[in-house]
């Protein structure tokens, strides 16, 4: 296991690790991306115990491994992410996410009624869970510490309760994450948040990012590692920064306002809309666009040219 974590914090541009098949063709595509991105400009990788199966954190750490054994890295020299809460499987024990609950989770006491669900996807706050999730990302990454971990997209559970429910289940959890930062497990903790930012009129997945700080700071004893938060933000969902979703000190603020009054680092996902913002707009002007309305940006890529394509971008500005 590497020991050590990043120096610095996230970079501009991220490297997303989402989206593509489970084959071997696609691993080795993204270690090639991994690899080159890290090397050049890109230090920070955005993944997830979930994505491709586990396969995309097996493949990160199969990439950095190689990288620290060359000489090429340092431990130091970048940052990992990772996000638990959804339910999740292992391809490569052809363990699907509903096999995996059977197999590995329900014997340490998780079973379905621990899940809220929505469209197929389901969502805890168990702390349990988390712990387990923690510990597998730690394995396939191969490193002792990683230095932001993501509750994924807490919006499910919130649907699926009480307000005031959902503030503790979250106060709860909070005190999990400050106790593998005293562990030395995690560096900070943060929100993958989604439908916040892409329905924000909907008060099914409301909740208040000023209470969720409070919690924090009562679950650190007067400090907190909560410190970023990822929100989609494109040309096709501008939302984050125009909708006033949020209330600071009560006054309406956007959740892009709402994460700045708070100290929360942000961090724009799918900047290209999946590609539907291709459409009509260029790489460049998406790319751009995604900068002005957050910290750092995810952009997901298998392709050492797209790569240099978005680095050529920001070097030329010098973001």
């Amino acid at each position: 296991m590497i020991k050590g974590y990043s120096r610095d914090g996230f970079s501009r541009l991220m490297l997303g690790t989402h989206l593509g098949d489970f084959t071997d063709e696609v691993s080795e595509s993204y270690r090639d991306a991994i690899a080159f991105a890290l090397q050049n400009g890109i230090s920070s990788i955005d993944g997830a115990i979930n994505y491709r199966g586990m396969r995309s954190e097996k493949d990160e750490g199969t990439a950095v491994q190689e990288l620290i054994s060359s000489g090429k890295l340092r431990r130091e020299d970048f940052c990992i992410t990772s996000k638990a809460g959804l339910l999740f499987g292992d391809i490569t024990e052809r363990t699907n996410p509903r096999m995996y609950l059977e197999k590995h989770l329900k014997p340490c006491g998780i079973t379905e009624d621990d899940f809220c669900e929505y469209d197929g996807l389901f969502q805890t706050l168990n702390p349990v869970f988390f712990e387990i999730a923690l510990e597998k990302s730690l394995q396939n990454l191969g490193l002792e510490t990683i230095d932001v971990h993501y509750i994924h997209i807490p919006e499910i559970t919130r649907a699926g309760t009480d307000l005031a429910t959902f503030y503790d289940r979250m106060e709860n959890l909070f005190r999990w994450y400050e106790s593998k930062v005293a562990e030395g497990r995690i560096r900070y903790y943060g929100l993958a948040l989604e439908f916040m930012g892409t329905e924000p009129e909907k008060e099914k997945w409301h909740f208040e990012l000023e209470e969720l700080k409070k919690r924090a700071l009562k679950a650190g004893n007067g400090g907190s590692h909560l410190k970023y938060v990822i929100y989609e933000y494109n040309k096709l969902c501008p939302y984050p920064v125009t909708v006033a979703s949020q209330r600071v000190g009560g006054e309406p603020v956007t959740l892009a306002e709402a994460c700045r009054r708070l100290n929360f680092e942000t961090v724009a996902s799918m900047p290209f809309a999946m590609g539907n913002a291709l459409k009509q707009y260029s790489v460049r002007e998406l790319l751009e666009f995604a900068l002005g309305g957050a910290d750092h940006v995810i952009v997901g890529s298998k392709s050492k040219e797209h790569i240099r394509e978005l680095l050529a971008y920001v070097n030329e500005k010098q973001i």
